[in-house]
């Protein structure tokens, strides 16, 4: 039995392979630049080359940071220190589950880097010689810009007067819209085609990253040629195989379950006061009760919940008549 059907074996005795984007995973995998380098390296590229823009030369330092997504929520970013050919510093930060304001969150990213290196005492002239190139690269489970056609989303700031041109060459947002790739057939000649095609496969299936690539030729032939996509795809079967790992994904899979209840049950209720606001709008406008039976129709045509409705009817009814036995004691006895 080889090393693949081992850590089928295992994984399956488990019930799950647990998937290379997952928070414990991928976090695993590119644990420092000693072991995963060349995998940053390479996916770092795959999407640089991708947008026709520079590329890097080596990765320096890789740092998984956790950080807070939202009220109760945690999840990750990755780090990364590298260099171009000329000696260029490009810091990275690769945001693995971003939620809400991805844009607003990876410009607030991207500022803490710009800024990180200034010391005190600089000059302004020093700060911005010495500005490192700032890369956000975001791999996004749903699509952040229906608007736009192409999966791979470059944000920068331009000029808006045409010609539109870059303003500033040291920053730039990239967004890998995941549902948007999953519509396309794969071009095994793209290496972003490749990583991204290689990493859905396995989440779907969930299975190793490893039986992804021996099921494809393509991938496979990829696979001999770039050794950074050949260190990400050892490294998963690696991590996804190692007790603790495992035992995280699991807390993490339970995590997400409560994380999204709570999430569900603060939305519904913040619809539900909502629509009760809408309600008592339409209630409180009307001139008399005969009113109310049309205002009951309008609010159910915007999709307002029955009890909401009654409940709303309830209160401007009570609202009302307090307003008229106030006005009929306030009024002098004859």
């Amino acid at each position: 039995m080889d090393e693949n059907q081992n850590e089928r074996t295992d994984a399956d005795e488990l019930g799950f392979t647990p998937p290379p984007l997952a928070d414990p995973v991928i976090t695993a995998i590119f644990q420092d630049a000693s072991v995963s380098g060349l995998a940053m390296k390479s996916l770092l590229n795959a999407s640089l080359a991708d947008s026709g823009d520079a590329l890097i030369s080596d990765v320096v330092t890789v740092t998984p940071q956790r950080v807070h997504t939202g009220t109760g929520e945690r999840g990750y970013r990755i780090d990364v220190e590298a260099v171009t050919a000329a000696g260029e510093i490009v810091l990275c930060d690769v945001q693995l589950r971003p939620f809400s304001a991805t844009n607003e969150r990876s410009l607030l990213y991207g500022e803490q880097s710009l800024s990180g290196g200034a010391r005190r005492g600089d000059t302004l002239t020093v700060v911005t010689a010495n500005l490192p190139r700032v890369i956000v690269l975001n791999i996004l489970d749903f699509v952040l810009r229906p608007s736009g056609r192409n999966f791979h989303q470059v944000a920068e700031l331009t000029y808006r007067e045409a010609p539109r041109e870059r303003a500033v060459e040291r920053f730039e947002i990239h967004h890998l819209q995941l549902p948007v790739f999953r519509e396309l057939k794969p071009d095994f000649k793209s290496p972003l085609h490749c990583w991204l095609t290689a990493i859905c496969r396995a989440q779907e299936q969930k299975v190793f990253l490893r039986e992804v690539v021996e099921m494809d030729a393509a991938l496979k032939a990829y696979c001999e040629v770039d050794p950074g996509f050949a260190q990400f795809v050892e490294r998963h079967g690696y991590v996804a195989s190692l007790p603790q790992v495992r035992k995280e994904y699991k807390l993490w899979q339970i995590e997400q379950v409560v994380i999204g209840e709570e999430n569900a049950r603060i939305l519904a209720k913040g619809r539900a006061e909502r629509d009760m606001e809408i309600a008592l709008k339409f209630f409180r406008k009307a001139k008399s009760e005969s009113d109310h039976s049309r205002i009951m129709e309008n609010l159910r045509d915007l999709d307002i919940q029955e009890e909401i409705i009654e409940a709303a009817g309830k209160q401007a009814k009570s609202e009302r008549a307090g307003v008229l036995r106030e006005k009929k004691c306030s009024e002098p006895e004859r």
